[in-house]
């Protein structure tokens, strides 16, 4: 007789059958092997295995995430996840939200949950960075505490019809710690190398800890906090432009850096941050629990813009002291900054959730799911070091720019019953609102002042009229009255899903959503997905489905200035971003957006070819039509406001196709994984406006070829002795391109990281590790950046990983008390 559960390993006995009855006792050991876990994303029955799954998922416990030794949940998900790539903090307020792709598709096309329920958005929307990401609104995966986490799920399919927008790269469930008892706490430290130049040194802190509190004796608390603290990285030389004095330094290069700061940075910002998670279940009755969790962050980070360099033609434009008499003398800002300036940008973010819930059983086998939920990102922006010149002298030089908001609220009921012992009928109901609001920054960062006509005198020292002076704080201009708002928008849901299993060799999965939203009306979408057992060794499975991303209110309804550059040029422009269904961005093509949709289809296998043995692969194709994403600037004729602006639009067809092949194979006490991902986006058509193409060449290129499109990490662990054990995993990224005004290639790069941890008691733990132990550093190019002179011009602007330029390398320190 054999006795068989999912997630443990079988068991087998002999058993003398007699006249009178018998019992035979299993005790069944968890499989240690991956994909033997119990998974409950991509479906409302009883969970599956990874190798029984009808679509590509994986599966990381907390043992996993925390042998990562960066502290941050971004760059943690791109080690484990081939298909997952995350490039550095670029510009602007993507500073303080790392950009993300799953699949080479936009951070907005990955669904993200908390214990399977839909978390709310960031309240950034990008303009700046690497294409794939612009014009995106994404979750801020990096407010989530990795010492919170129980399990992450990652499906790597199309989920519209089962969850709804954004699951059309995939969907990420984050499984909170559900202990009731215990106490954990990590203290990690990194060291950055120090850099030729004698540049670095910066150490990174985190501390975490989860506490495990009993809630009567039917119930439990989690809770979970962390404090992490990133300086800013800069390893680049002096901008040839800056002035001798300026912070400092004395005109030489020399190896010491104590008595000089660079100018500007072109590195990580500073980002430092409090977050905290907590989750709670109380048990009412034998069939009933309540539950609640949720999260609180506050993060602060600080960014570099260019420098505004003391000899530059804009230092010595002239404008008069009295905007009404020019004969009293002129001012130029470099009256002010003589020796130049660089502005800074502050970002405060706050970060807030709350959900609760109450699930059971009901005598006749219906399972049920009642839950609120209510999430807000809010995000203040400050600019500092900087000026608006049509204030004249007067000008403030820190502004407070306006705040953006994003908040959520979501009802849902959730129902699954089983039909039969084959046969599962799972379906609900869910109500939705979303609200973006755009927050007005303070009067002189964004209102022309009493300079702003003085092009209109002439300068009694050249007999020419003056130059029209800038009319915004210089660097990120604030939010005005015409950009400032409240934008809501509600949408309601019905879903259904069967789920027809024959046995263990066939499975079969069927779900069906329709939506109705209040702005741009209804949509429908389906999936299809299915295995099948070839005898003992292979399983296939694949699947069709139709998914959609429907426009935030925030993308439906921004207006703002931007700082951007001049692709031909390089030169700092700011362009206007305007709605869509603005009369100047209607006359220019623009109208109203509609959801991006999609077709996702995939064929793969599983097998075990051998005991300890693991393999999955999945080929998968995603063809999106309508992707939205801010137009190029387009000239506007005879208007004074506006030369050229910019607006969303559902501007492209894509087609995206790839693979993943992931192996695990344990050997004695030796584990090894290998994960790879091949990846490929075309742009297959342009939806035109006003006969132009809304996307310009060179973002076309940047959306195909900035991203690696060869993904591989491979990991062995292996326990030395009774107390200790190692873990060698490399990072391998193929080629893409830096997004400059002239291509560069970026070579192949392989990033080798190395752990060791001694337990030096049962609740003690230190682990000593080295990211990059190689110091692998990403090739030269030879066009410099947008064409500046600027830190270090001759490396690319974002490299695989965000060890910067010349320091790559980092040593960490973790001490881990649990009890």
């Amino acid at each position: 007789m054999t006795a068989t559960y999912i997630g443990y390993q079988s068991a087998s006995q002999s058993v003398s059958v007699g006249d009178g009855a018998s019992t035979a006792n299993f005790s069944l050991v968890v499989d240690a092997v991956a994909g033997a876990d119990v998974f409950v994303t991509g479906t409302r029955a009883a969970g599956r295995t990874a190798m029984k799954s009808p679509s590509p998922i994986d599966g990381f416990d907390n043992v996993t995430l925390r042998r990562q030794g960066n502290g941050d949940m971004t760059e943690t998900l791109k080690n484990l996840v081939p298909s997952f790539n995350a490039t550095p903090l670029t510009g602007d307020g993507a500073a303080f939200v790392r950009p993300t792709s799953m699949r080479g598709l936009p951070p907005d096309n990955i669904l993200v949950l908390t214990n399977s329920k839909r978390r709310h958005r960031s309240a950034l929307i990008s303009h700046f960075g690497a294409a794939m990401n612009v014009g995106a609104q994404a979750v801020d995966v990096g407010m989530i505490p990795s010492i919170a986490i129980k399990r992450l799920e990652v499906l790597r399919d199309g989920a519209s019809a089962q969850y709804g927008s954004d699951a059309i790269a995939g969907v990420m469930n984050f499984i909170l710690k559900d202990n009731s008892s215990g106490f954990d706490v990590q203290l990690t430290g990194g060291n950055w190398m120090k850099a030729p130049n004698g540049r670095g040194g910066e150490t990174d802190v985190t501390l975490a800890t989860n506490i495990g509190l009993p809630l009567t004796k039917n119930g439990f608390v989690n809770l979970s906090f962390e404090y992490s603290s990133r300086p800013e990285l800069s390893r680049g030389n002096q901008h040839k432009s800056a002035s001798v004095g300026y912070k400092g330094w004395d005109g030489t290069d020399g190896q010491s850096v104590d008595e000089w700061q660079t100018a500007m940075n072109w590195g990580r910002p500073q980002n430092d941050g409090f977050r905290s998670v907590w989750n709670a279940g109380l048990k009412i009755s034998d069939n009933v629990e309540a539950y609640s969790f949720g999260n609180y962050a506050d993060t602060f980070g600080e960014y570099s813009f260019f420098l505004r360099a003391a000899g530059k033609s804009g230092a010595l434009t002239a404008i008069p002291i009295d905007p009404t008499d020019p004969s009293k003398g002129n001012f130029a800002w470099g009256d002010t900054y003589p020796l130049g300036f660089t502005p800074r940008l502050e970002g405060h973010g706050n970060d807030l959730s709350s959900v609760v819930g109450i699930k059971g059983d009901m005598a006749t086998g219906l399972k049920y799911d009642f839950s609120a939920s209510y999430g807000k990102n809010h995000i203040s922006y400050y600019l500092k070091n900087t000026l608006n010149l049509s204030w004249g002298p007067y000008s403030p030089h820190n502004f407070d720019i306006g705040d953006l908001e994003q908040a959520e609220t979501n009802l849902n009921a959730d129902f699954s019953y089983p039909i039969s012992d084959d046969i599962n009928l799972a379906f609900g109901a869910e109500w939705r609102e979303e609200e973006y609001t755009m927050l007005q920054g303070q009067k002189e960062s964004w209102m022309p002042g009493p300079w702003a006509d003085v092009a209109l005198l002439t300068d009694p020292s050249t007999g020419s009229n003056y130059t029209a002076p800038g009319l915004a704080a210089n660097g990120m201009p604030g939010t005005g009255p015409d950009a400032e708002g409240v934008f809501a928008r509600q949408n309601t849901a019905y879903y259904a899903d069967v789920e027809y299993g024959l046995g263990d060799a066939l499975l079969l999965q069927v779900a069906a959503r329709s939506e109705n939203f209040s702005d741009f009306g209804s949509t429908s979408n389906i999936k299809v997905a299915g295995r099948y057992s070839v005898g003992n060794l292979v399983t296939l499975r694949g699947g069709y489905s139709t998914g959609f991303r429907a426009p935030t209110p925030g993308q439906s309804n921004y207006t703002g200035i931007v700082t951007s550059f001049d692709g031909p040029t390089g030169k700092q422009v700011q362009e206007g971003t305007v709605r869509s269904t603005d009369p100047l961005a209607v006359a220019l093509g623009g109208k109203e957006l509609v959801p991006e949709t999609a077709v996702n289809t995939s064929f793969g296998f599983t097998s075990n070819p051998m005991s300890g043995l693991n393999l999955t692969f999945d080929m998968y194709s995603i063809d999106i039509t309508g992707k939205i994403i801010k137009s190029r600037s387009l000239a506007v004729e005879n208007n004074p406001q506006f030369k050229k602006l910019a607006f969303y639009t559902n501007a492209l067809d894509t087609k995206t196709t790839g693979y993943d092949l992931v192996a695990v194979y344990k050997m004695g006490e030796t584990n090894l994984s290998l994960a790879m991902n091949h990846n490929e986006t075309k742009v297959v058509r342009q939806n035109q406006v006003n006969g132009l193409n809304p996307v310009s060449d060179g973002n076309v290129e940047n959306l195909e070829n900035n991203l690696p499109q060869d993904r591989l990490t491979a990991t062995v662990t292996r326990p030395i002795g009774n107390a200790m054990s190692a873990m060698v995993r490399l990072n391998y990224y193929s080629e893409s391109i830096d997004e400059r005004s002239q291509k560069d290639v970026i070579d192949p790069i392989t990033f080798i990281d190395l752990e060791l941890r001694y337990a030096v008691s049962n609740n003690l733990n230190v682990v000593f590790g080295a990211n990059n132990v190689t110091n692998a550093y990403p090739n030269e190019i030879e066009t410099t950046c947008f064409t500046r002179n600027a830190l270090s011009p001759s490396f690319p602007s974002r490299v695989p990983r965000w060890y910067d330029l010349h320091s790559l390398n980092v040593q960490f320190l973790k001490i881990d008390v649990e009890v």
